[in-house]
Formats: C-alpha cells, structure tokens, sequence
C-alpha cells in the first residue's frame, strides 16, 4: 500500500473512533510524523495501531488501556524501534521546504509585477529578486518548520503544568537564529547581487515550483 493510501485509511479509521480514543491516536500521529523516521515506516505502524485501537474499542477498551497510561514513554518506545530517516528522504525534505517557500515567492512577484503593470506602472521592485532575499528565505522556511515540528511533537506528549522550560529553551534558540540572521541581512544585504527578473520570468518559475512539488516532492510513494 502507497503511503497516500495508508494516510487515507488513517483518517477512514480514526474518524471511528471515539473521543476519547481519538485524542490519544492524534498525539502519537503527532509525534510520529514530527520524528526523524522513515515515513512509510511510520505510517505502516500507524494503520497497523488504529486497526488495533478500533478492534479494541469495539471491545469495550479505550487507548490507555491498551497502550499505556503514559503515550511518552510510549511513543518513545515506537520511535526507538523504528528505522530513520534514509540520507535521500533526509535531502529530499531539506530541499523541499524551500523548493515551496521560493516557489510562492515567485507567485508573489508575478501577481504584484502584473498588477502593476496592469495599473500602468512599472514592476519596479516586483521586477527585482536579491539573492540574499533567496538565502534568507530559504534558512526561515527550514527554521519555521525546524520549530514547528518541535512544538507539535512537544505537545503530543506535555502534560498539564510541564513544557514551559522546553519552550523557553527552544524560544532562546530561536530567538538567537533570528538574531544572526538579522545581523547577516545588515553585513550581507548591499553585497550581494541583485536580479531583474521579469513578472512573466517569475510566473514561468512558479508554475515550474509547482510541478516540482507535484512530480518530485508529492508524487506517489
């Protein structure tokens, strides 16, 4: 079974469940999919743990029943025995996240490029990509969802009162990320060079994004 297949049966089975059941498979999906492992693995274990938590429920049994009163300790254990992620699907997201954030960029220039050329004026700065904007769009967008993944797996395991130092921390970290990067856009910003880059140039490139995203990124596994 395809991993779009098995992700499609997740949703099917979890929709089943009950409230209660549901939660609990929610945070593991959470921690799972925000975990370095290969993600055919871990969807395999997924589909084979909502079949299981459904032939359960029907017995009358809820998640923590049959799982364990503490999904940390739990999930961890999963993680553990799991297989992570190959050097290719490790590449494969690092040029990913990116790949879209540049793509919409493109999509950004040319709609305000048209519009304005539209309204009789020139592309002026929507005609202009620096490469800095490029570098630092790029580490952002690895950033942001460097830390989003952090706080999604964090909360599929915090329990009440507990998480406020691990959030600190991971806010310190980056807080000091954004910090180098503001430093870098001040040093860096004059000296690199700057593209003219048509409205009709970036729509080309953004339809190019798009089919990269669809073709080479999503295609079915």
């Amino acid at each position: 079974m395809k991993i779009k297949q098995m992700v499609e049966e997740n949703n099917r089975l979890r929709a089943q469940l009950t409230t209660e059941n549901e939660e609990y498979f929610g945070n593991m999906v959470s921690y799972l999919r925000s975990s370095r492992i290969a993600q055919g693995k871990a969807e395999e274990l997924l589909l084979e743990t909502a079949q299981h938590l459904l032939e359960a429920q029907q017995h009358g049994k809820t998640a923590r029943e049959v799982f364990g009163e503490d999904p940390e300790q739990y999930f961890q254990e999963l993680v553990e025995n799991l297989p992570k992620q190959g050097i290719g699907e490790k590449l494969s997201y690092y040029v990913m996240v990116p790949w879209i954030a540049l793509t919409w960029m493109f999509a950004m220039h040319a709609l305000f490029g048209f519009i304005s050329i539209v309204f009789g004026a020139s592309a002026g700065l929507f005609n202009r990509i620096s490469l800095f904007s490029v570098l630092m769009l790029v580490f952002a967008s690895i950033a942001v969802i460097e830390l989003v993944l952090r706080i999604l797996k964090r909360e599929s395991v915090k329990k009440d009162g507990k998480g406020y130092a691990f959030n600190l921390k991971i806010a310190a970290i980056y807080a000091g990320y954004m910090l180098a990067m503001i430093l870098s856009a001040i040093y860096l910003h004059d000296k690199l060079p700057v593209f003219e880059v048509a409205p009709w140039v970036s729509l080309l490139l953004f339809a190019a994004g798009l089919a990269g995203q669809k073709f080479i990124f999503l295609r079915d596994h």
